[in-house]
């Protein structure tokens, strides 16, 4: 596995561009599922949120290599309580997966399918919103969108793909299965090239396929040439469900996720020529380059002082908020997460999360300086690190004494897993400094703590995550405040996070 993935790196890592490269990921973090369009010269990418809010995260571009976020349009898909983390329920591996994004008629669309709360569409104006949401009338599996000649379409399905046709108001008409019987077959996403309709489509699972069907006719007969193999060069292959799109100078390229382990499924770019009218995706990047002014950037953002009156969109709620029970106005200059009740980590709300960036030669990590003065008997407030399994490092009051403990544990039964359990020795005061970190070269955590933010002591043993399909989404950084209590009254305030790693 480590091998496999380590070969495809280094077949897509540097792709020369004279004195420049394009390096793939072109963001080295959990976007997966990626959906492309272009409006003028500005590219937008939404990527699946599952269980996170708000999600939906689109972010934008002009020259394909840099991003910046632009929204987080879907606030919430259900009141629920196994979206809201009550009464022991949860929809983690559920939420809202592989949405399609188009532009159309001064409008932008997002039409999502949530899972077990149906289908959904969202619409704006401009990709940075405001948003509005409104329920379809059914679910479409992976849906690819197309809109032609007053109507719309649909792509969706696993296995067969129906071709849907809908009203302009996306009001459902019929239905015909125009692919049958491809094992795996998913992730539609549909177009209109010249005289063709193309469904440009995954073979999900590990190893992974990308194919694409073609029909003059919306519904078919279609034909189909794989694109990329399951198999490369007698490697696993893992790229593959994504979107194709045109520069403004008539290039052609697509954005595809690469499996790469526990931290998640991640964006890369391939240019794309064709020939008879079908695309051809290259992995080597042939000394091709996206024919656009490459924009001076400074990288997503991820570290954070809590200074502003809102949060900013690098962070998503595990599951529903419960807003009453969070602030960053009550203490300004910090995020004030009031104690809620829960028998184990992953049944926490109010735990605010991020993606974990990759390093290829350094453990990431994500710091924080908490004031721990108001907890009460019971509480537990810290970091983790969230994939199945889960490790964190806090600060618990029990028996009145505040001490810093380290655990790890799992949201599944794996008997191939040992929950631990460890305890620093040293007196905790008023504020604390504790830091997650995940190497992604081994896939191991290691967590940390000081008492004067100088000398760092680990605490625990190194726990061992992977893609989990339990959790179907890349291992976070949380941020959490829970208590044993039915009844407590604590908080914790987290002065700052950071994710700048020290040399």
């Amino acid at each position: 596995m480590k091998n496999t993935l380590s070969f495809i790196a280094a077949v897509l890592m540097a792709m020369a561009v004279g004195a420049q490269t394009i390096e793939n990921p072109i963001i080295f973090a959990d976007f997966p599922d990626p959906d492309v369009i272009r409006m003028g010269d500005t590219y937008y990418m939404v990527s699946t949120t599952m269980h996170f809010f708000p999600g939906a995260t689109i972010v934008k571009s002009k020259d394909l290599v840099n991003w910046e976020y632009c929204s987080q349009p879907l606030e919430e898909l259900s009141d629920g309580d196994n979206y809201s983390l009550r009464n022991g329920r949860h929809a983690y591996a559920r939420g809202m997966w592989a949405c399609s994004m188009k532009e159309h008629g001064g409008k932008v669309y997002l039409m999502i399918n949530g899972n077990d709360t149906g289908g959904w569409l969202l619409t704006a104006t401009t990709p940075e919103g405001p948003w509005q949401k409104r329920k379809l009338s059914r679910i479409y599996y992976d849906p690819g969108m197309l809109f032609d000649n007053g109507k719309v379409y649909v792509a969706c399905g696993i296995g067969n793909i129906q071709m849907c046709e809908l009203d302009e108001d996306f009001n459902y008409i019929r239905e015909q299965n125009v692919v049958r019987d491809k094992q795996g077959l998913e992730g539609c996403h549909l177009y209109k090239i010249g005289d063709y309709y193309y469904i440009y489509a995954t073979y999900g699972g590990w190893p992974s396929g990308q194919t694409v069907f073609r029909s003059k006719d919306i519904f078919g007969p279609y034909e189909e040439r794989l694109l990329l193999d399951k198999m490369i060069d007698g490697r696993p292959n893992t790229i593959h469900q994504g979107a194709l799109f045109d520069t403004p100078t008539g290039q052609w390229w697509t954005i595809m996720q690469q499996d790469l382990g526990c931290l998640g499924r991640m964006p890369n770019l391939l240019p794309v020529r064709w020939e008879e009218g079908w695309p051809v995706v290259k992995l080597r990047g042939e000394g091709q380059e996206p024919s656009v002014e490459r924009q001076s950037f400074s990288g997503l953002p991820t570290s954070d002082e809590f200074d502003s009156a809102t949060l900013g969109m690098p962070w998503q709620w595990n599951h529903n908020p419960d807003n009453s029970a969070w602030s960053l106005s009550e203490r300004p200059g910090w995020l004030r997460l009031k104690a809620m009740p829960a028998d184990r980590l992953t049944q926490t709300r109010n735990m605010l999360t991020q993606r974990i960036f990759a390093d290829r030669e350094r453990p990431s990590e994500g710091t924080v300086r908490i004031d721990v003065r108001h907890l009460k008997e019971g509480d537990r407030a810290g970091i983790c690190i969230l994939q199945d399994p889960y490790a964190m490092i806090a600060v618990e009051k029990k028996k009145g004494k505040k001490r810093i403990v380290w655990s790890q544990d799992q949201l599944t039964n794996n008997r191939n897993f040992t929950p631990a359990t460890a305890e620093a020795s040293d007196k905790v005061g008023k504020v604390v400094y504790l830091r997650a970190t995940i190497d992604y070269r081994t896939s191991k955590t290691q967590f940390y703590y000081s008492t004067d933010g100088k000398q760092y002591k680990p605490l625990g043993g190194q726990t061992t995550l992977g893609f989990n399909l339990t959790m179907f989404s890349g291992a976070r950084f949380g941020l959490f405040c829970y208590s044993s209590s039915q009844q407590s009254n604590g908080y914790a305030e987290f002065d700052y996070f950071s994710a700048e790693t020290d040399n």
